[in-house]
């Protein structure tokens, strides 16, 4: 019987034919192929527009749209379509718009791609190695667990406790690794306050805050928020001076832990607990940390070189020898030490987010691409006549209100790209600094705070289930409003307090 069906290939193409009929067909996602055909449309009609006039400031300096420059927006726009949409992985599209710029010859081909591999793009990918020893090593469970120990019981203080949890681990790891290293725990704690499967104020104010938390956090040091690497190297290459790591802090830092504060303040006002306590939360996570023994000796060398590095980083912004060098070979050597001591695995390299680190390099490339062919000037300077009669406080905060929609419809990174060079051209004539309007963007930029989508820590928090895009949006109104008097206050009175100058 055995030897028949082995010999008995008829039958067996019946049922091979048979599962390729039931295998249903691929369908043609027809809206995907719209949005991929529309970037296309915009490209080639920008691309072959007739030239455009050029700009002139206000002395008369002229300023031409080159066939370059249009090529520059062409490519810009088709990159943007395809982003907000998100017709393919955000880091292929990176990929098309440099080879774009090479292949249409807009700029030199050895030119496009090394901005790929730009410094900016180095020490983005070394920060995300640096957050992923962290997180493999388990030190980042050591420490939430040491913090979620100490804050107590009282849901109150539990608000304030997490958020500041979430801020402490921004200053070594980027809000999206924070906000992802964190939930967990967040829903450890919820859960003993939930009695049954339905939103609760208290999960509202706990998920929500931590969305928020993390775009807060992302305002602490250079580790976390890649977007802060790229505007320091558009800002170098455009201005013409750099933002040194101790300097990014010094003026960024306190508007962090002034909004966690403001934060912690929104969630109890709109979203106070029915209950006051959790009864076993902080016993719970002592046990946890105990469960975790001793320090290992990768969690100590993780803290030692993280430390070094820092220090490095810190120093070199004072320190005449090292002030030249750049801040990605210098957080390079944390990445060379991680695989000296075997913190991690080549096999880890993998787990790297190379779709972010890709979609960097494509922003960088389109940022650079805008600058090198003069399109940005033209844009600035256009935007000079529009603007020329606003006050100089109006012109920094309507390039911030700028940088604060299109974060949100799109990402920061691309919000940074597209308006932080257009700034700089401005400031000269509304008559501040370039460091302001840098500063300004870089608080702008940090405030997704509208919809799901905008930034990875609001779509993690949204797993939860705790509350609506609608409730995300009405809150996240009201608290950017407010975040926006505090950039206020900063460019009247803390910035200059700290040796800031505003005006030219």
């Amino acid at each position: 019987m055995a030897q028949k069906i082995l010999n008995a290939p008829s039958d067996s193409s019946k049922v091979s034919q048979t599962l390729e009929v039931s295998r249903p067909k691929a369908r043609i996602d027809w809206k995907r192929v719209f949005y991929i055909i529309l970037g296309m449309a915009v490209f080639l009609a920008v691309y072959y527009m007739p030239g455009l006039p050029d700009a002139v400031d206000p002395s008369g300096v002229r300023f031409p749209l080159t066939r370059e420059g249009k090529g520059a927006l062409a490519v810009l726009l088709m990159g943007v379509i395809w982003w907000f949409f998100e017709v393919m992985p955000a880091g292929v599209t990176g990929l098309i718009m440099g080879s774009a710029q090479a292949l249409l010859h807009i700029r030199d081909a050895k030119r496009v791609f090394s901005d790929y591999m730009d410094p900016a793009v180095v020490f983005i990918f070394a920060a995300i190695v640096m957050g992923m020893v962290f997180a493999g090593t388990g030190l980042t469970r050591r420490i939430a667990y040491k913090i979620l120990s100490i804050i107590g019981e009282n849901t109150i203080v539990i608000y304030g406790g997490t958020f500041f949890l979430m801020a402490f681990l921004s200053h070594f790891m980027s809000n999206t690794s924070s906000a992802a290293a964190i939930f967990p725990l967040i829903w450890a704690i919820y859960s003993l306050y939930r009695r049954e499967d339905v939103p609760t104020r208290f999960g509202k104010g706990l998920f929500m805050g931590m969305a928020f938390s993390a775009g807060a956090g992302s305002m602490f040091t250079l580790f976390s928020a890649p977007r802060a690497i790229l505007s320091i190297a558009i800002f170098k290459e455009v201005a013409g001076r750099d933002i040194s790591f101790a300097g990014y802090s010094k003026y960024m830092s306190l508007i962090g832990w002034i909004a966690i504060v403001v934060i912690w303040v929104f969630a109890v006002v709109f979203f106070r607990p029915n209950r006051k306590s959790l009864s076993g939360l902080s016993n719970r996570f002592k046990e946890m940390y105990a469960e975790l023994g001793p320090l290992s000796q990768k969690e100590t060398l993780t803290i030692i070189i993280v430390t070094a590095v820092v220090s490095l980083l810190i120093i070199s912004s004072y320190l005449p020898t090292l002030k030249t060098s750049d801040k990605a070979a210098l957080i390079l050597i944390s990445t060379a030490m991680i695989y000296i001591f075997k913190l991690m695995e080549v096999k880890h390299l993998e787990d790297v987010p190379w779709n972010i680190v890709l979609f960097f390099g494509g922003a960088m490339s389109i940022g650079y691409c805008l600058w090198d062919t003069g399109a940005s000037a033209w844009l600035g300077v256009r935007c000079v006549g529009i603007f020329a009669n606003l006050h100089w406080f109006a012109f920094l905060a309507l390039l911030a209100v700028v940088v604060f929609i299109i974060s949100n419809v799109l990402t920061n990174a691309v919000a940074v790209v597209l308006v932080l060079p257009i700034g700089l051209v401005m400031s000269g004539y509304a008559g501040v600094t370039p460091e302001v309007v840098f500063f300004s963007i870089s608080v702008a930029s940090a405030m997704p705070f509208l919809l799901i989508k905008s930034s990875a820590s609001n779509a993690i928090a949204f797993e939860s289930k705790q509350f609506t895009a609608r409730e995300f949006f009405t809150k996240g109104i009201l608290l950017s409003v407010i975040l926006f008097v505090i950039l206020a206050v900063a460019i009247w009175i803390i910035w200059p307090a700290l040796g800031m100058h505003i005006r030219n």
